[in-house]
Order: structure tokens, then sequence, then C-alpha cells
């Protein structure tokens, strides 16, 4: 039973990628799931139950994602050519680009996400071409080198700081990202003895698949079917960030110290969990990178968030989000979970959000 829960992400892909086959007003179909997933994982209760599943048919819910997106982008094309997609037509122009905006950020990063984690050849690649669809086809190499080493310090750019807006985080995550990836690259290829600018760098890859997407959409669909994929793959970017902006916010940690339970939030809802490759059963992810996503142990005594949707909506609206969630659940972290160094981190770290002293001897 558990197994099936995962097909999900095929399933809601597939809604997209129907929406384009029938054309017309139907391509929005696949906007169309964000606020009916996002109803359900607010209204249903959350999940910490183990997954017992078939192994072999829940990593086939992550190969059937590229498939998935190649036909939704062809279905696009031969949609326009025949005439049942009029990228003229506001309505029409608009709802492409919110379906594939919507649906290359989520589900095709959490499924980009599992399979850079493998040790494999084949799914790492199927990882950077899926993570093409959200403009960032080398997210792999900051990800694993930096992000899991130095999550929560400052050294990492995908921990957003407290007071840091999503919109802000968009930004330096992604300029922060490149630049890790870029010299990672360039350290690794002198360790090789070879130059930085030597071909086999991944940056040329990054470069290129970031032109070949829009290009070949372009050739083959037209001017108006590339600009509604180079606008997509921008707004999947910001999904992208703005989901990752929930993971880690504003918690803290000494550079060097071991990552423990409490350095990530959890977001359990029924519906994200799933949908999500349990990307947001958060921690015990860290804990050890290299563990199926449906081996993740749900950690219900590690820091919990709302509903990631729920999050995400209020994160749209900084003040809110400040303090509606982010202040009250930050100070039961300072006082149930920091170590003494690191609630001397958080009041620092509250200091230069302007944000209120709640443990004033450390400070």
């Amino acid at each position: 039973m558990d197994t099936i829960r995962y097909y999900l992400i095929p399933l809601v892909s597939a809604c997209g990628a129907l929406g384009f086959y029938y054309g017309g007003d139907w391509v929005w179909l696949g906007a169309a799931t964000f606020p009916s997933l996002m109803i359900l994982d607010v209204l249903l209760p959350r999940d910490y139950e183990e997954r017992k599943v078939s192994p072999f048919f829940a990593d086939l819910t992550q190969y059937l994602q590229l498939p998935l997106m190649i036909a939704m982008y062809g279905f696009l094309i031969f949609g326009v050519r025949e005439g049942r997609i009029d990228l003229g037509e506001p309505v029409q122009f608009l709802g492409s680009i919110l379906s594939l905006a919507w649906l290359s950020g989520v589900p095709t990063l959490p499924v980009s996400h599992e399979l850079m984690h493998r040790r494999h050849w084949l799914p790492r690649r199927m990882a950077q071409l899926l993570a093409t669809f959200y403009g960032d086809p080398n997210r792999d190499i900051a990800h694993v080198n930096t992000h899991h080493l130095e999550l929560d310090t400052p050294l990492d750019s995908d921990t957003p700081f407290r007071g840091q807006t999503m919109y802000s985080f968009v930004v330096s995550a992604t300029v922060g990202s490149v630049m890790d990836a870029a010299k990672i690259e360039a350290e690794t290829l002198r360790r090789k003895g070879k130059s930085p600018w030597h071909l086999s760098n991944k940056m040329y890859q990054y470069v290129m698949l970031l032109i070949a997407l829009p290009g070949v959409v372009t050739y083959f669909g037209g001017a108006e079917s590339g600009l509604v994929t180079i606008i997509s793959m921008l707004i999947a970017k910001a999904i992208v960030e703005g989901f990752n902006y929930f993971q880690h916010y504003g918690l803290v940690r000494e550079i060097g110290h071991p990552i423990l339970l409490h350095h990530a939030w959890n977001h359990m809802g029924m519906i994200v969990r799933p949908l999500g490759c349990e990307i947001t059963n958060h921690i015990n992810h860290h804990l050890d990178g290299y563990t199926r996503f449906y081996y993740l142990h749900p950690e219900k005594e590690a820091p919990q968030m709302p509903s990631l949707f729920l999050c995400f909506l209020l994160g749209l609206v900084p003040p809110l989000w400040e303090n509606l969630v982010a202040k009250p659940k930050l100070k039961d972290w300072d006082l149930q979970y920091a170590t003494p160094g690191e609630r001397k981190l958080a009041m620092e770290a509250n200091k230069n959000a302007g944000w209120p002293q709640w443990i004033p001897e450390a400070a």
C-alpha cells in the first residue's frame, strides 16, 4: 500500500502532460494540481508512519519523471504546431507557463534530488537532466559537497539567515550554488592535474543544458514556445529555492560540529511526504544522504513545521511568515533544542535581524 503513495509523483506530472496533449484551456491542468494538493496537505493529519514498500516499484516512480517531463514539452510543441494550443491567447500563455513552472519545480526537484544522491552514473545523469527543467543542471555539485557538510552555518548558501525573506534567498541561494559549483569543479580538475578551463569542467555542461532546453523548444515550437520555456524555467527556479528556504530557515550550528537531530525542519504532511520523495523528512536524510527515500525514518522528536505548502504561501508575505511561524518556532528551537554554543549564535542572529533577545543570558 505504501508503494502506491509514491505514484502521486507520476500522477501529478501526467496531469500536466495530459493538459498539453488536449490543449486549449486544458493547459491549466498541471497548475490546478497545486491548490488541490495544498488543501489536502493542510487539512489531512500529520504523517509519521514508517514506509513498507516494494523498492523496485517505489524506484520506478523516480525513473518515470524524466520521460513525463519530456512528454510535457513534446505535447506543448505539437499542440502549438497543430493549433490546439494558442500561445497568442493570454489565458493559454499564462496557463502553459504556470503548469510547466510548477511541475518543473515539484515533483521534479524532489526526484532529481533523490537521484543525485544515488551512486550509479545513470540516475545521477538523469538528475542533471531533470534539474535543467528548473534551471539548475549542476545543482548536485554544491548540494552534495557544500550543503550536506556545512548546513546551518554561514558557509552554506542553502541556509537562510534569520530575517531573510524568501525573495532575497532565491537570489543568494542561486548565486551561492553556482559559485560553489564553479569553485568545486576547478579544485577537482586541479587535483587531477588539469586546467580549470578543461573541457571536462561540468560548468560547460551547465551552460549548454540551460541553452539547449529553450533552444530545442524554440526550434521545433517557435519563438512563443521558447519564451514560455524560459519564463517557466525562471519561475521553477524560484519555486525550488522557495521550498528550499523552509528546510533550514534560521537554524544555526557551530562550524565543524556534528550534524544532529535538531539541525533541520521537518514537514510531515500526508501529501508532501510522498510528493516530495520524503525530502521533507529532512533531518533523517541529512544523517545519511545515501539512504533511499522510502527507508527514511520519520523523526517525530525532531523540530517540526506546519504544512510546507502553508509555509510557502506565508513566505510570500514576509511579515506573516516571521510573526506567525518563524519567530515562535525558532524561539522554541533555541530554548528546547539548541546547544549553549548555538544559543549564543542564535542571539547574534536575532540581533542582526532586529529580533528580540529571548535568551538574554546567551546574548
